[in-house]
């Protein structure tokens, strides 16, 4: 065997390994800055939460540590690092954006987006302190419902969620990922016993905002493709001119999940709907158990074409016969000092005209996250 086939699987090999077997994750005890780890709370594709105590006011919190699996390792001096020389520059651009998420995440201040107390870049990698949630993902709960939910229970799902969603749209700061799995639904545990939660009226609170993109005044769009089957809208996989991502794609996938509580089940897959639109209108699934206002601006919200969508979060209330809330003001946080972003998303592509995208929708299941949005 060459020194280079046998360099190649050792490094075959590294990649294979654990993280568990490897000890990456901080152990209980371990401290930094005023936050001391107690356990681990759960381990993601690219970041490790701890429960952490904050000694400074007495707190308990969430401890978010970028440490993609693939990519990074922790040194015996406790810093992280790529794993491979020729891993560093993923590892770096990774690490940025893991930045401006905590970045984003700390300019906003609603009850129903997540909160960021503070982040700070260290040992070779950085770390993020958020609220200690109790709950579960809305998938988990329509799950264990087993049922539909009722009209009113899911106007009071939508209430927060457009609610929130309409105050990142009003700093041009679009979530491109709304999805059941990433709506966490809190409950009183006090007074949850068995499956008695359900009963309940929880907050949900929007996760996941590694999709979220900014968009400065009306500057060209280079916004990355972020795709889940059934929840993104047409143009998250098209990067024609004319069809811009915006508030009215958020619209869209807020309406999926809806279609998806009412209906019980997801709809379908948008680039295939604009060949041949089989989608059952909830107007027609649900018949019976809510009213027409309702299913008609879940309908109308699931629109293919971008532009025949309600435009904005206002809209689509107006369609549900929801009073519009006064936009409440952002706050002016100062947030600790973090490598400034580069550019988030890699050059535009051109993409077919949209009503080719069907004729794509197989390349765009298999390769989905190579496409990329222009204006």
């Amino acid at each position: 065997m060459s020194d280079d086939d046998a360099r190649e699987r050792a490094e075959q090999k590294t990649l294979l390994m654990p993280r568990r077997e490897q000890g990456s994750e901080l152990r209980a005890g371990h401290q930094m800055q005023e936050f001391v780890v107690e356990r681990l709370l759960g381990v993601g594709g690219y970041s490790v939460v701890y429960l952490a105590r904050d000694t400074k006011l007495d707190r308990r919190v969430a401890l978010k540590e970028y440490l993609p699996a693939t990519l990074a390792m922790r040194a015996p001096d406790g810093s992280v690092m790529a794993r491979l020389p020729r891993f560093e520059a993923f590892y770096q651009k990774g690490l940025e954006g893991f930045l401006n998420e905590a970045r984003l995440l700390g300019s906003f201040d609603h009850p129903s987006l997540l909160k960021v107390f503070r982040f700070w870049p260290e040992n070779g990698t950085a770390y993020m302190v958020m609220p200690y949630y109790e709950g579960i993902t809305l998938k988990k709960w329509l799950a264990d419902l087993g049922t539909p939910p009722s009209e009113r229970w899911l106007r009071d799902l939508a209430d927060p969620m457009m609610a929130a969603l309409a105050a990142m749209h009003e700093q041009k700061c679009f979530h491109r990922d709304v999805a059941p799995d990433n709506i966490l639904m809190l409950y009183d545990r006090t007074r949850a016993s068995g499956s008695s939660y359900l009963e309940q009226r929880p907050r949900p609170v929007l996760l996941d905002f590694g999709a979220a993109r900014r968009v400065i005044g009306d500057a060209t769009q280079q916004l990355t493709a972020i795709l889940k089957t059934g929840y993104s809208p047409v143009e998250q996989y098209e990067g024609e001119v004319s069809m811009r991502q915006g508030p009215w794609t958020d619209v869209y996938a807020l309406c999926a999940v809806l279609y998806t509580a009412a209906v019980g089940r997801p709809p379908l897959s948008s680039v295939a709907r604009v060949v041949r639109d089989d989608q059952i209108p909830a107007r027609t699934a649900c018949k019976g158990r809510y009213s027409e206002s309702f299913l008609a601006a879940i309908d109308a919200g699931l629109t293919v074409r971008p532009e025949q969508r309600p435009q904005s979060m206002q809209a689509l209330r107006a369609l549900m016969d929801m009073p519009v809330p006064a936009p409440s003001p952002v706050p002016d946080l100062e947030l600790p000092d973090a490598p400034p972003p580069s550019d988030r998303s890699a050059p535009a592509k051109q993409g077919a005209p949209w009503w080719l995208i069907g004729a794509a929708a197989a390349v765009a299941a298999v390769a989905a996250g190579a496409w990329l949005a222009r204006r």
